[in-house]
């Protein structure tokens, strides 16, 4: 019998509304509180006792514990992200043993219910399944009769393969079976942004917020952009040097109707914990003949801390994971080093080079290929 690989440790993960935790022992109280409630048990596996034990919460907090320290299964607290530390739900995922085809589970506390908060933490798990973990596939499963669960797969864009019957706590039931594909869920992501891009969304790193541009970070911008080792490899047609007074305060007004028209997503880099913008970074669509959809700079005060590495990442992981995208056509200096150095460590191939003329000058401008199936081995590997 094949050997599984050992699942690395639990990590957090954020969403828009939610931080996905991991399950910690002190949990028991507030899962024998919010779990043993038949809309919530009704549908789950006959193993499930019911009525709850008592030390039910605390049993299974100590058992999704241990599973986790022996690496064998993911099991995340579901919270509301700024209000408080609190499970209001769990959320599992696992691998496939070649038999069950369940992979994934899921519960949540009804008064949380009709929010899309299920779906939310389905979406970010998922994401980590397929992105970081490189799955190519999950199996799903669900009673006949739990139609919140089947709508949450049916959204995700997950195939019912088969049902079966098997035994619920509420009795016997049929069963649906589900297959999900890493290739389907991505192309349904893409589909959901054509026609526009949607609005630029708050995404976190280990060390970084990336929020959107506003009107009020022009004075700190004029002041970190206004810099020769910042601006020396940008487009010397886009970029005036020296830097005229009002150039931050321009760029950010035709940034914001950019952002309107769905145009572009523009982010300002900010460390965790501190609002000041100390970068930027930009995406927008293939146009068919630029060859380039993704653009950054960052205050030479923050370099060599790799904080540019982590933003472009960020950026590049929602570009294939939430938009679908299947590459991004990347550009940059051939003597801006620090950028070829971010490009080749993401896996991105380079394709050529035509001439170019930059703020100090003509050169040569290199032109990068990212695939998402690049970048997906470089994130397994």
């Amino acid at each position: 019998m094949k050997r599984r690989k050992r699942l690395p440790a639990t990590p957090v993960l954020t969403s828009e509304r939610l931080t996905l935790r991991p399950v910690r022992l002190e949990d028991g109280p507030v899962l024998q509180r919010r779990f043993p409630r038949w809309e919530v048990v009704q549908h789950l596996d006959g193993q499930v006792p019911w009525p709850y034990p008592a030390d039910g919460g605390q049993t299974h907090a100590n058992l999704v514990v241990e599973r986790a320290k022996k690496r064998q299964s993911f099991t995340w607290a579901i919270t509301l992200t700024g209000e408080g530390d609190e499970l209001i739900g769990l959320i599992d995922l696992r691998p496939d043993d070649g038999e069950s085809r369940g992979m994934r589970g899921f519960w949540l506390d009804p008064d949380y219910w009709r929010r899309g908060l299920m779906f939310e933490a389905a979406e970010r798990v998922t994401e980590y399944a397929f992105v970081e973990l490189g799955w190519p596939y999950l199996w799903l499963r669900n009673d006949e009769a739990n139609t919140g669960s089947h709508r949450i797969k049916e959204k995700q864009g997950a195939l019912l393969v088969d049902r079966d019957r098997g035994r619920s706590v509420a009795g016997e039931a049929m069963r649906e079976v589900w297959l999900l594909t890493r290739n389907a869920w991505f192309a349904r992501r893409a589909a959901e942004t054509r026609g526009g891009l949607p609005a630029t969304p708050v995404l976190a790193t280990e060390r970084l917020r990336l929020r959107p541009i506003r009107m009020d970070d022009a004075p700190v911008m004029q002041r970190r952009f206004a810099q020769w080792d910042v601006v020396r490899y940008l487009n010397g047609d886009n970029v005036p040097w020296p830097l005229p007074d009002d150039s931050a305060a321009k760029n950010t007004v035709e940034t914001l109707a950019e952002m309107e028209r769905h145009e572009k997503l523009q982010w300002a880099i900010t460390l965790a914990g501190d609002d000041e913008l100390i970068g930027r970074i930009t995406l927008w669509p293939d146009d068919g003949t630029s060859r380039d959809m993704r653009g950054f700079w960052l205050d030479p005060a923050f370099w060599g801390r790799g904080l540019m590495t982590e933003a472009a990442e960020r950026v590049t992981e929602y570009a294939f994971a939430t938009l679908g995208w299947p590459h991004l056509w990347l550009r940059s200096g051939a003597e801006n080093t620090g950028s070829h150095r971010i490009k080749e460590k993401q896996g991105a191939r380079i394709m050529g080079a035509v001439p170019a003329r930059f703020v100090s000058g003509p050169g040569m401008s290199t032109i990068w290929l990212l695939t998402r199936n690049d970048w997906l081995k470089g994130k397994r590997s």
